[in-house]
């Protein structure tokens, strides 16, 4: 009996480990700060079609990056996008991050973007000095309480993959070591598709 009752406190043990590796969902540190003048979200022009949902067009947004540069997701049309909703705190988003270095790098001059949507609340002051100390290439925009609602994040990090038609291809909640074939596959096939639906 005693074997038994340990066994079932070990498998407790790695389902909750395993469920913290997987997505994180607490808010506590999420940036629910109201949409500022420099974060902008909207349906798409393309109306009904508009969603998070695989085949629709995403929300657009307007965000600040790290510089306070404005940024669009509009202006990407035509490439491969790759919207990573994140936080600094967040153990899962810390192990995705790597493998989007990775693939940002690799597939970048075939038309990929990353753009990384960080959802601190320090905003700018939480996110710079993290994407330095951990050599984020790709760009880093200050998200909020808008785009959060907005792509109805559920569990961080929450990343989309955008064909070049502007359509959402795949949806990914959490991340785990084992996910990162996954996530290669749906952007190489993304990157294949010429996109002349747009």
């Amino acid at each position: 009996m005693r074997t038994r009752t340990s066994l079932y406190l070990v498998l407790a043990i790695v389902l909750i480990g395993l469920l913290t590796l997987v997505g994180c969902s607490d808010e506590a540190g999420v940036s629910t700060q109201a949409g500022s003048a420099t974060e902008a979200v909207a349906s798409s022009a393309a109306g009904d079609d508009t969603g998070i949902g695989v085949g629709l067009y995403p929300p657009t947004f307007t965000l600040p990056d790290l510089d306070g540069k404005i940024v669009t997701l509009e202006d990407f049309r035509g490439s491969v996008v790759v919207v990573d909703l994140w936080a600094t705190w967040c153990p899962p988003c810390r192990v995705e991050i790597p493998v989007l270095i990775d693939l940002y790098e690799e597939y970048q001059d075939q038309g990929l973007v990353v753009l990384g949507v960080g959802l601190d609340r320090g905003g700018a002051a939480d996110l710079a000095p993290f994407v330095k100390s951990n050599g984020i290439t790709y760009p880093i925009l200050v998200g909020g309480r808008a785009v959060s609602e907005a792509y109805k994040v559920t569990g961080i990090p929450t990343t989309f993959i955008i064909g070049r038609d502007g359509r959402i291809v795949a949806k990914h909640v959490g991340f785990a070591t084992e996910m990162a074939p996954e996530l290669r596959s749906d952007i190489t096939s993304a990157l294949a598709t010429d996109g002349a639906g747009a």
